[in-house]
C-alpha cells in the first residue's frame, strides 16, 4: 500500500475545514526517522489554535493536524537502533501529523509503550502530560 487516509487543512479556520482525504501518499522516511501506524491520535486545543491559524506557529497549507499519537513502528531509518518494526511506541511531536494512518517522528521523539497502557492512553501522553510535568514540577 502506498496512500492512506488523511485529514487534511487546506485553509486556516474552524473545524469544517478539516477534510478527509483517501488517498494521501503514505510519507517516507530520513536515517533518523521512524514510520508508525497510527492507532490513536490525541487532540489537544493547540491543535484547534493551529487549524484556526491564530497560534503563532502557522504551517504551510494544505497540512495534516497533529502532534501526539500512538501506534506501532512500521519502518525504522538506517540510523535508528532503539526501535524495531512492531514496536508499539508514542510520540511527543511529528513531522508529519498524526490525524493520519502513518506518520513520521524523529526517534529521539518517539517512546516505547508498555503494554499495560493503551493506544488511546498513549496518545494522551505527549503534549498533556509534558505540559503538566512543567507546569508543575519545572515551574
Amino acid at each position: 500500500m502506498s496512500v492512506m487516509r488523511a485529514i487534511v487543512v487546506k485553509e486556516f479556520g474552524d473545524a469544517n475545514v478539516c477534510q478527509l482525504i483517501r488517498d494521501v501518499p503514505i510519507p517516507n522516511i530520513q536515517p533518523r526517522e521512524v514510520l508508525i501506524r497510527v492507532y490513536a491520535a490525541g487532540v489537544n486545543p493547540v491543535d484547534t489554535y493551529i487549524r484556526s491559524g491564530s497560534y503563532s506557529r502557522r504551517p504551510t497549507l494544505p497540512y495534516i493536524p497533529g502532534l501526539d499519537s500512538a501506534g506501532t513502528i512500521e519502518r525504522v531509518g538506517a540510523e535508528v537502533t532503539k526501535f524495531k518494526i512492531g514496536d508499539r511506541v508514542f510520540t511527543v511531536n511529528t513531522i508529519t501529523g498524526t490525524y493520519a494512518e502513518y506518520c513520521v517522528a524523529r526517534a529521539d521523539f518517539v517512546f516505547p509503550l508498555p503494554a499495560n497502557v493503551s493506544f488511546e492512553q498513549g496518545s494522551a501522553l505527549g503534549v498533556p502530560y509534558f505540559t503538566a510535568y512543567r507546569a508543575l514540577v519545572i515551574k
